[in-house]
């Protein structure tokens, strides 16, 4: 054991050798005997826990009453509960439109992501032209299954 563990030994444990741990304690205990330094280090221990010894802590009387009937603080809710708290409607009459927004939400970020994103259509491309042909036909496009006429009997 060298001063420095000896040092932190004495600032961990105190200068009571009993309650050091007994592979360290035997350690010290030869190095005590053999250091003046460490002997000087333990003396000034000693010294300063008997100055810590003699502090006296002020007392509060009502301190435990004045903790007990201290209100205890709004306690808040999970985001997924002020979410739906906030969508459903509440009694005013203006509640209405918060479903509403909601539901607007995925709309409006559909309509931005579209004129982000050219999704693999190039302007510069000949054919960008007609693909507004293409999909008005597509729409015009009946595309319900045919019914069979096993079905109809």
């Amino acid at each position: 054991m060298n001063l420095e563990q000896f040092t932190q030994l004495l600032d961990v444990r105190g200068c009571d050798s009993t309650a050091w741990p007994a592979r360290e304690r035997e350690q010290a205990e030869a190095l005590l005997r053999e250091s003046a330094r460490a002997r000087e280090l333990l003396v000034q221990q000693g010294r300063l826990e008997n100055l810590l010894d003699r502090i006296e802590a002020p007392e509060f009387p009502d301190l435990e009453t004045s903790v007990l009937r201290r209100p205890r603080p709004a306690k808040t809710a999970a985001l997924a509960d002020r979410v739906i708290n906030w969508l459903r409607p509440d009694d005013s009459m203006l509640a209405w439109w918060r479903p509403a927004f909601a539901a607007c939400v995925p709309l409006v970020f559909g309509i931005a992501l579209s004129g982000w994103f050219s999704f693999g259509l190039d302007a510069r491309d000949p054919g960008y032209a007609y693909w507004d042909q293409e999909l008005y036909l597509l729409s015009l496009y009946d595309f319900a299954e045919p019914v069979a006429e096993a079905d109809n009997e």
